[in-house]
């Protein structure tokens, strides 16, 4: 496992925010070691704590997470859990705020959770996805939520991604693209051609022309490595 010290709350100036990260460090005690923070909250945790990327940094309303099963046993015991099996999920608010809560063996999502446990990275005692298992489960998401808002905040989301990638200089291509199915794919390389560089950039043109030179480096090393695959 990757960890770090740095701090999760830096950049973060709304007050309901903090709170959400206050009780992710309460939840992430409560359930260690089985419990990762994925989804939203995982990407604002990877980005705020890199130096060249936190300014892209998001808040998000929601955590996600995924657990194993003896940490959902001791979960059900201590929350009010209500089943979502469309999603194949579970949900449950605490301080008025939504988790959703994915079960190792029982959720649909596209990464294994011994996978996903065995490369999380730590901030502050948070333990969250590591990128290349961010950038599949995100990707799965923009797949399933295409056209829709949910979609497009999940395309931000991977360039964020691959802005943190480009960042750390490790990123380990195989073990993304490991799990990555050709919808996957084709997804990324929609992205790359899409708007929301100058999104995410909120307009200024410059820095999304920067972000989109970035995000294509790491796609082009992605792009071999899934050839050779």
């Amino acid at each position: 496992m990757r960890t770090t010290t740095k701090s999760s709350l830096a950049l973060s100036k709304d007050p309901s925010f903090e709170k959400l990260i206050s009780l992710c460090h309460e939840i992430g005690r409560l359930y260690e070691p089985g419990l990762v923070f994925i989804g939203g909250i995982g990407v604002y945790l990877h980005a705020v704590n890199r130096a060249d990327v936190k300014e892209l940094a998001e808040a998000t309303k929601v955590a996600d997470l995924y657990i194993s099963v003896a940490g959902f046993s001791d979960m059900r015991d201590i929350e009010e859990l209500t089943a979502n099996n469309r999603l194949s999920k579970h949900e449950f608010k605490k301080a008025g705020f939504s988790f959703d809560v994915y079960t190792e063996r029982h959720s649909r999502l596209p990464v294994p959770y011994a996978n996903v446990s065995a490369m999380a990275h730590v901030y502050d005692g948070v333990k969250v996805a590591s990128p290349e298992h961010l950038l599949v489960l995100k990707l799965d998401a923009a797949v399933d939520r295409r056209d829709s808002e949910h979609g497009r905040k999940d395309i931000k989301d991977i360039i964020r991604i691959l802005m943190v990638a480009d960042s750390i200089k490790s990123f380990d291509v195989e073990a993304a693209c490991a799990f990555m199915r050709d919808d996957h794919f084709a997804m990324l390389e929609e992205i790359a051609k899409g708007p929301e560089f100058l999104a995410i950039s909120m307009g200024n043109a410059k820095m999304a022309k920067a972000l989109r030179t970035c995000f294509n480096a790491v796609l082009g090393a992605i792009r071999e490595q899934y050839a050779e695959d």
